[in-house]
């Protein structure tokens, strides 16, 4: 796995986003969206992404006026990329990061976009346990992950990357965090429908819909009443 994200960049991120100004206000109206309701009022709040990777989040963490923002990511070129971009971030396995006694307690949020996935079955109580006693008394943490449930797409963003292990239901993300000690879950479906500038969207989001209606629908037929999300992603919020 080393060899997998020594160089995620160039061999993973860099193929499928272009990295531009543009892009990164594109996420910046995709996290604000989002992500906003869940966010601290204190703008000198304690904040770490996990797995920053290019630093989408925390360019919408600075631009939301956070600065008390911190990125973490194991990758090396990743690390580099986000101080070249003027964040701060340090190198780090985040399994690791969560034993040290000095992060106990440290945060006021913790978001981990798109990680979870990485993480091997046998590691991810432990890493959410952790995150856990990373975060301070009502603390939050926020969690990206693929949703298995979207019919068409489930396959595809499980094996996109090869460094993927694993993808989630919302059943089964709430199942997680409950065991590893947080209250308040919720599971909700992502919005993409703000990317892009364009009427096309309004269209898009109708036909979404659409097949959302028919896809819950067949679930229910087929004996499965509480898979009710079919995003690419789905979006959970916790608290300690």
């Amino acid at each position: 796995m080393e060899e997998i994200y020594e160089k995620y960049i160039t061999t993973h991120t860099g193929k499928w986003h272009p990295l531009d100004k543009k892009e990164y206000e594109m996420f910046f109206r995709y996290f604000k969206k989002n992500y906003k309701p869940y966010l601290p009022e204190n703008k000198n709040a304690d904040i770490i992404d996990f797995g920053c990777g290019a630093g989408h989040f925390l360019y919408f963490l600075k631009k939301m006026g956070y600065e008390n923002s911190i990125g973490v990511d194991i990758s090396e070129e990743c690390v580099e990329f986000c101080k070249k971009m003027g964040f701060r971030v340090e190198k780090a396995d985040i399994l690791e990061f969560i034993k040290d006694e000095k992060n106990r307690e440290r945060f006021d949020l913790i978001v981990m976009n798109d990680i979870l996935e990485h993480i091997r079955r046998e590691d991810i109580i432990t890493l959410l346990k952790g995150a856990r006693n990373c975060l301070k008394e009502k603390g939050k943490i926020i969690i990206k992950v693929p949703n298995a449930s979207n019919p068409f797409l489930a396959s595809n963003t499980r094996y996109i990357d090869f460094g993927h292990f694993m993808s989630f239901t919302e059943e089964s993300l709430a199942q997680i965090l409950n065991i590893a000690g947080f209250k308040n879950v919720i599971i909700k479906p992502q919005f993409i429908y703000i990317f892009y500038w364009n009427p096309i969207n309004y269209l898009a989001l109708l036909f979404s819909k659409i097949l959302n209606f028919f896809f819950r629908l067949i679930f229910l037929l087929y004996g499965n009443n509480t898979t009710k999300i079919f995003t690419k992603s789905i979006i959970a919020v916790a608290e300690k």
